[in-house]
């Protein structure tokens, strides 16, 4: 009976150091897997395009930054800014994020209306 036994004992061993390796595995998988996504994240905030703010049609346009067309024309009249501002949008005034851009367009709006 002693023989029956023993190959079940040498098997257990066996069987704890596979699951430790599966375990092992498994964390280091959900760590790369948080990594990565992290890494992700970073890009889509690096590759978010930023904008442009110029004339078109003799109203602020909004442009993505690097783009030929205008993404977005908006209601306010160029003729109405102060000349520094015009000069400014004839160059094209470039902005990072939604944040400035958003600050930006109210300072033009509230010059358009100071004349």
């Amino acid at each position: 009976m002693q023989k029956g036994i023993r190959p079940y004992w040498m098997l257990l061993p066996v069987m704890a150091f596979s699951a430790l390796i599966v375990c092992v595995s498994a964390g280091k998988n959900v760590e790369y897997e948080k990594s990565a996504s992290v890494a992700r994240q970073a890009v889509r905030k690096t590759e978010e395009p930023g904008f442009v703010l110029r004339e078109s049609e003799g109203h602020l346009a909004l442009f993505r930054e690097g783009a030929e067309r205008p993404y977005q024309i908006l209601d306010t009249e160029v003729w109405l800014l102060p000349e520094a501002d015009r000069q400014a949008l004839a160059e094209g005034i470039v902005v990072k994020d939604e944040a400035a851009l958003r600050q930006l367009l109210e300072d033009m709006d509230a010059a358009a209306d100071g004349n």
